[in-house]
């Protein structure tokens, strides 16, 4: 599938969830600083989202085995660890982890994201690259069973 039209299947998805649930959850005296960050990040790359377009000139192909790989991990995911969600909120999710991992080339989690006990996710500049790492990504891989969807997320372990 092109990366052109990925773009806007994801922009498509993302338009069917209510951003306006997660602008509002961040008013919350109560709002963990987990969920800040998370929260804070997807409305950021939902505004990033509708307003990306992908020039004929910078569209590039992208396996539809691992789209197709990736949404059933998040599907695992969701069944795992989160199943009363709502299908809109699960799309919107698929669709931001989708545009984060294989378009944007950028985390699944926001830089400075704390993990606890010093884990996060760093951005460094090196060698005129930009290189993302994450301190929970091998920790989560030796203990996932049914999915482990920090495999399609471009940080790298340390």
């Amino acid at each position: 599938m092109k990366a052109s039209d990925l773009l806007k299947e994801i922009q498509e998805n993302t338009l069917n969830y209510d951003i306006n649930i997660l602008k509002e959850s961040l008013k919350k005296e109560d709002i963990n600083p987990i969920s800040k960050q998370v929260s804070t990040y997807n409305i950021n790359n939902y505004e990033e989202i509708q307003n990306k377009e992908i020039l004929d000139e910078e569209d590039f192909e992208i396996s539809d085995n691992i789209i197709k790989s990736m949404k059933n991990e998040i599907k695992l995911f969701f069944e795992g660890s989160s199943p009363e969600s709502e299908d809109s909120f699960k799309k919107f999710i698929e669709s931001i982890c989708l545009y984060l991992s294989l378009i944007a080339k950028k985390p699944l989690h926001p830089i400075g994201m704390d993990f606890g006990k010093n884990n996060t996710v760093e951005m460094i500049e090196k060698d005129g690259k930009t290189v993302y790492y994450c301190d929970i990504k091998k920790p989560l891989k030796e203990k996932a069973e049914e999915y482990y969807t920090c495999k399609y997320c471009i940080s790298k372990i340390r």
